[in-house]
């Protein structure tokens, strides 16, 4: 549990405004973010540290999720770290129309592959997406994590048709689905996971072999 005399008004909101559960959260004591923090945090399976001093972007900012990011600045980060133990399906999808693949998390796939295919999303602007692989694993928001940072290099950057503007992909990629599915099977050779009920369409996959283009727009990042 955590010991909330030492939270600010502020970060008790912010924990109680997203749904925050106290399992998930570590103190960090007023230190900044450090491969020790981020190791206490795994072995206690911790995935949001409190607390923690060096926002690259505000100073008054004291939440760092497990891979060193500010879920204050980019909520997207703190979406992944709140499933980082739960249990639901990696999937990886395909836009035929677009170049593109997709890596993403759901509690059932296929009802994700419905939504981003509706009028009122189009995801990334495109309609077509195709379901390739899905598994279920038991650390949700951790595989979905490790695969979005072997895939960086690859990053798409896509119209996000709501608002009008370039917005940097969370899941998509401008890489061959071998690439994708090659990023996730070597974190499981190295048990940073694991997977049951795989399921995977061998029949659909060579029409979303895409070429394998590295982000010009974005720094290489270095898989933890």
């Amino acid at each position: 549990m955590i010991n909330k005399q030492t939270l600010t008004k502020v970060q008790a909101d912010f924990i109680k405004k997203h749904k925050i559960s106290d399992d998930l959260l570590i103190d960090a004591q007023g230190n900044v973010f450090s491969e020790d923090l981020q190791n206490e945090m795994y072995a206690h399976q911790k995935s949001i540290a409190y607390n923690v001093t060096g926002c690259p972007e505000n100073d008054n900012h004291s939440f760092q999720t497990i891979d060193g990011y500010c879920p204050e600045c980019d909520l997207t980060k703190l979406a992944v770290a709140l499933i980082e133990n739960k249990t639901g399906y990696m999937y990886i999808s395909g836009s035929i129309k677009g170049n593109l693949i997709q890596v993403g998390s759901a509690v059932e796939a296929k009802d994700k592959i419905k939504t981003i295919n509706s009028f009122s999303a189009k995801y990334a602007g495109f309609d077509d997406w195709e379901l390739l692989f899905y598994a279920k694993t038991e650390t949700l928001g951790k595989a979905e994590r490790l695969t979005h940072q072997k895939l960086s290099d690859y990053k798409a950057v896509h119209v996000q048709e709501k608002a009008t503007k370039l917005k940097n992909g969370i899941e998509i990629y401008r890489c061959s689905y071998n690439k994708a599915k090659l990023a996730m099977s070597e974190l499981l050779d190295a048990e940073q996971f694991e997977f049951t009920q795989i399921n995977e369409k061998r029949h659909f996959t060579p029409d979303y072999q895409f070429k394998n283009l590295i982000s010009k727009s974005e720094p290489r990042s270095v898989p933890m």
